[in-house]
């Protein structure tokens, strides 16, 4: 995998690091080897995993195996597992800005467990109501802020799907209209970001509730067709040409072209499911 992103990370605070399905193997390793060579030192690593739950691991210094009960099942997974592995292993600090709780009650401290409670309250809340994504991309926004705030010599690279990383996701239409986190952060820190959306053409994936499904994307007017090869491969904004869309969760066509949304794309050309572990 030879794809150099050097000169697009230099003086970014925040590099938002997307994928357009959670379900796949490759756009972790690929996060992984941006790590690698990118956020070594003095860096946070960032996951769309629960904010209370994951700040709970990083205090009891938990190995891998037990961070993973602070995501999603979908992302439970071999691939997330070696990312969390290799930034304790470097000292790196692993965190989550994600509000959902996954974490369970009981596994929290005591003098954790009313503030807990609180925010379990507050999800019950939101989550079946109309303004739940507006309520949970700012949260996910202020949790961001927060860790700006603790760590403000750090570099961050957060990794989560797309429709948060957005240049202009309020832009869109149906259900596709959310206001990202980049852009509530880019609200009050302008020009601290840089957006990078992952995408694949072809190959196999799992859904959010770990069912399995093929796909294979024709389309020509798509990033995913744009430049044919093999293996994976990055392309900037300013290569990509106006009329030129991306698919999320690879059926459903973005309705804002992709060099309005994305500071570059990374395409993979076939990837597959993830080894889920938990």
């Amino acid at each position: 995998m030879i794809i150099s992103l050097d000169k697009f990370l230099l003086d970014k605070k925040i590099v938002f690091l997307g994928e357009s399905i959670h379900g796949v193997d490759r756009f972790n390793t690929f996060r992984l080897f941006v790590a690698r060579k990118h956020f070594k030192e003095m860096s946070i690593l960032v996951f769309e995993a629960d904010s209370s739950g994951m700040s709970f691991s990083h205090n009891l210094h938990e190995n891998a195996i037990e961070r993973m009960a602070n995501f999603p099942k979908v992302m439970r997974n071999r691939e997330i597992q070696d990312i969390l592995a290799w930034s304790i292993k470097n000292d790196i600090p692993s965190l989550g800005i994600d509000c959902i709780p996954r974490r369970r009650l009981h596994d929290f401290p005591e003098q954790w467990r009313q503030y807990r409670q609180q925010e379990v309250l507050l999800y019950e809340k939101y989550k079946l109501g109309s303004l739940y994504y507006e309520w949970r991309a700012g949260k996910m926004a202020d949790n961001l802020m927060m860790l700006l705030n603790q760590y403000p010599e750090h570099r961050l690279l957060v990794m989560l799907h797309n429709l948060h990383i957005k240049c202009k996701g309020s832009s869109e239409t149906g259900k596709l209209k959310v206001t990202s986190v980049r852009e509530l952060i880019e609200m009050k820190l302008p020009g601290i970001s840089v957006s990078f959306g992952q995408f694949a053409r072809s190959g196999n994936a799992l859904h959010n509730d770990l069912s399995y499904f093929s796909f294979n994307i024709t389309d020509p007017f798509v990033i995913e067709n744009y430049q044919k090869g093999t293996g994976s491969m990055f392309i900037e904004r300013e290569m990509i040409p106006v009329n030129i869309f991306a698919y999320h969760h690879a059926f459903e066509k973005e309705t804002i072209p992709v060099w309005e949304q994305y500071d570059g794309c990374i395409i993979h050309q076939n990837v597959n499911i993830p080894t889920i572990i938990a």
